[in-house]
């Protein structure tokens, strides 16, 4: 089941629990640690845009993050954008299934 499967959009805490109990893997067979979870959710996904995520937010968000790793000159930086972005991608195919 997708994140977005038959809803527009998500509730912050609901998302912030699907993120925080998700087993997805970063790339390369690892996942992303608590910590990295906690930052992305606050940096990434900021309450300037009300109390839930859109999928037009989410995708706009991956896109963002997709445009900045193209940006970047340091490899190391645009390893970790792309275990961020591979992350959420797949977090959007598996969703509300991790629960």
């Amino acid at each position: 089941m997708a994140l977005f499967d038959k809803k527009s959009e998500i509730p912050r805490s609901q998302f912030k629990n699907i993120l925080g109990k998700s087993d997805v893997k970063a790339g390369a067979g690892k996942q992303l640690s608590a910590k990295q979870k906690i930052l992305m959710e606050k940096r990434d996904f900021p309450r300037k845009f009300g109390e839930s995520i859109s999928k037009a937010e989410y995708k706009m968000t991956v896109n963002k993050l997709k445009s900045e790793r193209r940006g970047q000159e340091d490899f190391s930086q645009k390893l970790k954008l792309g275990k961020k972005i591979k992350f959420l991608e797949e977090l959007e195919k598996k969703g509300d299934s991790l629960k």
